[in-house]
């Protein structure tokens, strides 16, 4: 598994009334990944980002109080050098210095049983040799809960809508066009196990660009794809797709930067500027590694890029870069799509048509898919599916059996293990067949 995303950019606005304390912090690594768990008196508020030249995992916990934290260089892991704590604000910053730029997941578990409210951080990376431990800062040592494998989230945008129809040519618009595409392209991925795809609107009504991205945070997307259909009035011969990764630089090109102020013009007031930010704000901003969030867009885009060539005409075979507001999230990252110019009347033809919207949804599937095949989301289906291929075994259900039992019992969402079996509900018979993981966790 490789690092996916390298830091998450979360705005919070107060500290809570209730200061919480950190009762127990342990770890455990083996030769995948390591994991920290930071378990609390409360709930805890924080976000976390990484830096570079060295690697370092920041979290800032804003209603830590320090009265009673615990050493935290207890921890001996080949990943994580040291973690070291200092007073930020009202509450406390921890930094993990990491040996390497391993990917990382940070996510909270709420209390269940004896358990209370915890911080989980895992650190994941391959290290040869690196031997199972368990280790506790302050109880005996507990196994923690099964988390259940997510699916891979795919936010998709169709550009414009409602007040704002975007281009259009011969009868053909592009709002229309590209929720059509958008839409096709949800059931792709709607219907692989392991993804669930999100839209920014599903119907003719206008966003703001600025919220786009964050319809896309709230659904927890691990990737946001804006999809549209521009003009090039400038010279209508231009035709074809093209694929677009965020440059803070601004574009590469002249057909480039016609289509990101094209697509900024309506919104720019709005848009999240970086320019326009508080100092410390921009700080956090610069030292965070949106280059990671960028780097992987470049990625991802160079095979969806692949896949269109594949499909039909693209204008230009190379990624090409702009600094389009809505792909300006630090967090997640993010791809915007031209399907094509509706100022040439062959690509305007070419869009109206059911098939060709169908295949250009099928490219930017393939091309996505790919890439998190490769470099899945630690924690969800897609990684564990990698993880143990062919290490998959049969069991036969026996008598009290359920198929939610089942699935805690090997570590799979319901979705995740009805989806390894075909299964369309969640009825199971004695003496089914099931495939599973090799072991229970």
């Amino acid at each position: 598994m490789i690092r996916l995303i390298n830091m998450l950019f979360v705005v919070f606005f107060a500290v809570s009334a209730h200061a919480i304390d950190l009762t127990s912090l342990r770890s455990s690594a083996d030769q995948d990944s390591s994991r920290v768990v930071l378990e609390f008196s409360g709930k805890p508020q924080f976000s976390h980002f990484n830096l570079n030249n060295p690697s370092r995992l920041v979290l800032d916990i804003t209603n830590l109080t320090a009265k009673t934290l615990l050493p935290l260089d207890s921890v001996d892991d080949s990943r994580i050098r040291r973690i070291r704590s200092s007073i930020r604000g009202n509450g406390r910053r921890l930094v993990f210095d990491l040996s390497g730029e391993y990917r990382f997941n940070v996510f909270t578990l709420g209390p269940k049983g004896r358990y209370p409210h915890r911080l989980v951080v895992d650190v994941v990376g391959y290290v040869a040799g690196e031997k199972v431990s368990a280790r506790s800062a302050a109880l005996n040592e507990i196994a923690e809960p099964l988390v259940e494998k997510r699916d891979i989230v795919v936010a998709i945008d169709p550009g414009h809508g409602g007040k704002d129809p975007g281009a259009s040519s011969v009868g053909v618009v592009e709002k229309e066009v590209v929720l059509r595409i958008a839409k096709r392209l949800a059931r792709r991925f709607q219907s692989e196990p392991g993804y669930r795809a999100v839209l920014t609107r599903e119907d003719d009504r206008y966003i703001q660009l600025q919220d786009r991205p964050r319809i896309a945070r709230e659904a927890g997307a691990d990737f946001f794809i804006s999809i549209h259909a521009d003009s090039f009035p400038k010279n209508r011969s231009v035709r074809g797709a093209g694929v677009y990764a965020l440059s803070l630089r601004g574009a590469n090109s002249e057909l480039s930067r016609w289509l990101q102020n094209t697509e900024n013009a309506d919104d720019l007031a709005g848009g999240v500027d970086l320019g326009d930010v508080d100092n410390d704000t921009r700080q956090v901003l610069l030292n965070m590694s949106m280059d990671s969030a960028i780097r992987i867009s470049k990625q991802a885009g160079e095979g969806v890029l692949s896949d269109l060539k594949d499909a039909g005409r693209v204008h230009k075979k190379r990624l090409g870069l702009a600094n389009f507001i809505v792909l300006r999230s630090p967090d997640i990252p993010s791809l915007l799509i031209e399907t094509g110019f509706l100022s040439n009347r062959s690509d305007a033809r070419r869009l109206s048509s059911s098939r060709e919207q169908e295949k250009i949804a099928a490219a930017i599937f393939e091309g996505i898919k790919r890439y998190f095949e490769k470099s899945p989301p630690a924690n969800t289906f897609v990684a564990w599916r990698k993880q143990n291929a062919g290490k998959r075994v049969v069991i036969e259900v026996e008598r009290g059996d359920t198929l939610s039992e089942i699935a805690v019992r090997y570590g799979l969402s319901l979705q995740a293990l009805k989806e390894l079996n075909g299964l369309e509900t969640n009825v199971i018979h004695l003496g089914q067949k099931l495939e599973v993981p090799g072991s229970a966790r």
